[in-house]
């Protein structure tokens, strides 16, 4: 066999296998999740439990308490990701229902009731993406053994619009301190939410960088490579007990 032919069929057999490994990827790793837009249905089953005559959920005139309700709630982070230098997109979701928490809110259902503290916290071991590989490299990258949960304490709300009617779509800013991966940090989220007396639906959304919170950009088998930013989301229902 000449050099030509020997040097030919290498080359062959590289561009087919980076055509394979990228197929294999386009079609069976790659994703194209979308962040959501606005915050989830009130459930109306809630809504009549509510409402029930004799029912203890009746709004206190002191103010409001809402637990988040894990099972019909969702964190998820949302991360851009492409194929070595190929322009190949793919945005991954990571998600889990392992979120908790109360925030305590004025008679009115909006305002921020400052004199107590409002925190949800979000269990990260359980974050799914669906694809082992990424979820195994997401674990090792938060250290999910020496800092399992994520909690985000809210020192302020924004934006509200009191001239709204009680069950239109509010749109404002809630800030406080995000403690993950060990880093405690300001964060302001982007709230959407919307409410049906005792029961309040809200999506909240905020941006940062990796190196914000000290985690290692999350490279996959050094052939994924990911963006330097991560969006995070929280869909939650919660209930005023």
């Amino acid at each position: 066999m000449s050099l030509s032919r020997l040097i030919l069929g290498t080359v062959v057999m590289l561009v087919a296998g980076v055509v394979a490994v990228s197929a294999g990827w386009w079609f069976f790793v790659r994703e194209d999740n979308q962040l959501a837009t606005s915050a989830p249905d009130i459930p109306s089953e809630l809504v009549e439990a509510a409402q029930t005559p004799g029912s203890s959920e009746t709004p206190s005139s002191q103010g409001l308490t809402f637990v988040i309700l894990a099972d019909r709630s969702e964190a998820a982070y949302f991360a851009d990701e492409k194929l070595a230098s190929l322009p190949l997109p793919s945005t991954a979701k990571g998600a889990t229902n392992d979120i908790e928490g109360a925030f305590h809110l004025t008679a009115d259902g909006w305002a921020l009731d400052t004199s107590q503290q409002s925190v949800i916290r979000v269990g990260l071991a359980n974050l799914v993406s669906g694809e082992d590989r990424r979820d195994n490299r997401v674990r090792e990258a938060l250290e999910v053994s020496t800092y399992p949960t994520a909690t985000f304490t809210i020192t302020s709300v924004t934006g509200v619009d009191p001239s709204l009617p009680a069950d239109q779509e509010q749109e404002f800013q809630m800030t406080g301190v995000l403690d993950l991966h060990g880093v405690q940090k300001e964060v302001t989220w982007d709230v959407q939410a919307r409410r049906e007396g005792n029961v309040l639906t809200a999506l909240a959304t905020t941006n940062f960088r990796y190196e914000d919170f000290n985690i290692p950009v999350l490279n996959i088998a050094g052939f994924v490579t990911v963006e330097e930013d991560v969006t995070l989301q929280m869909q939650i229902v919660a209930q005023a007990q």
